[in-house]
């Protein structure tokens, strides 16, 4: 937050030393601009990494250069603002265990996880059960699909409640088609769009 503070005050100076200058600032702002980058690439041999003073400077004079000048600096500064992102807020990919009545195309949403193990799994399963109560009495089947995580005992759970398991067909997505349909749904209305 000082910092944005010490940038914004930063911008505001040169844009008072811009109308004092308004003449020659643009010409002076390039050398400036590019004699900083000529410093911050002679300190270093691999890949340039300007420090946040180096980036704030090189932004606050950018913005004093007229706009045919810019074009090359813009690219760098993206870039800049791009590696912040990926490395401050990279997402994390989550999993979400759902499962969908067919009669009534309610859908259960059983947990959501980072790392989801075959212990996982069954523990949602039978919390599932308890929560269905009763009503787990008046289910059939379930379907679902070939996965490593759903175990003998993922399986086990709802043999005891009398309901059997089907597995799909390898790679045949009609055979749940509610089911991915609701996935596809979620995947295309979530905030970061649809994974692979």
């Amino acid at each position: 937050m000082a910092l944005r503070l010490v940038y914004l005050i930063f911008i505001k100076l040169l844009g008072a030393m811009a109308l004092l200058l308004r003449s020659d600032v643009s010409k002076e702002a390039e050398i400036l601009v590019l004699r900083h980058r000529l410093a911050v690439l002679r300190r270093q041999v691999a890949r340039p990494r300007p420090s946040w003073a180096d980036r704030a400077l090189i932004s606050a004079l950018t913005r004093l250069l007229p706009k045919p000048c810019r074009i090359g600096l813009m690219v760098t500064l993206l870039r800049w603002h791009a590696d912040l992102v990926k490395h401050r807020w990279t997402l994390a990919r989550l999993y979400c265990f759902a499962v969908v009545e067919h009669a009534t195309r309610r859908v259960h949403v059983l947990g959501v996880t980072a790392d989801p193990t075959a212990g996982w799994v069954t523990q949602q399963a039978k919390n599932l059960i308890l929560d269905l109560g009763d009503r787990a009495g008046g289910f059939t089947f379930l379907i679902r699909d070939r996965d490593a995580k759903f175990t003998a005992m993922f399986d086990e759970v709802f043999r005891t409640e009398g309901i059997d398991v089907v597995l799909t067909a390898p790679q045949a997505p009609r055979m749940n088609a509610i089911t991915e349909r609701w996935v596809g749904s979620v995947r295309a209305n979530s905030s970061t769009g649809p994974s692979s």
